[in-house]
């Protein structure tokens, strides 16, 4: 018998996949890597699978589709295998929802209480 989704783990998968998401687009640890997937897209034929492939990882509208079922077919499987998965797969999941809901909560706040990390200049 399959373990059931959860409504948490629902809820958790729509935040987890906007921020699997946003890191993917705007962090600049990717940043490499997007100009790498761009590049590649721009020789490549969109027909193909390797061209769709790299259209999904080139557009964040595509990806709002993709990412949360693929989220939700990990977590199926993670159930389905059983063992301590489950709990390591929604542990990533969770974490990854707890930092986007953390990140929208803090755009909602007034501006003296947003937390503002200054990268560049350092403590």
């Amino acid at each position: 018998m399959m373990a059931p989704i959860y409504w948490l783990d629902f809820f958790a998968v729509i935040f987890a996949s906007g921020a699997l998401i946003e890191v993917w687009n705007k962090g600049s640890i990717f940043a490499n890597l997007r100009a790498r997937v761009g590049a590649l897209r721009d020789v490549t034929p969109p027909e193909t699978a390797k061209g769709l492939v790299l259209e999904l990882l080139d557009c964040p509208f595509c990806q709002s589709y993709h990412v949360p079922v693929y989220f939700l077919l990990v977590l199926l499987a993670a159930d389905q295998i059983g063992g301590i998965l489950p709990a390591l797969v929604r542990v990533f999941v969770y974490g990854w929802a707890a930092t986007r809901l953390g990140n929208l909560l803090n755009d909602f706040l007034p501006n003296r209480m947003r937390y503002k990390p200054d990268f560049f200049h350092g403590e």
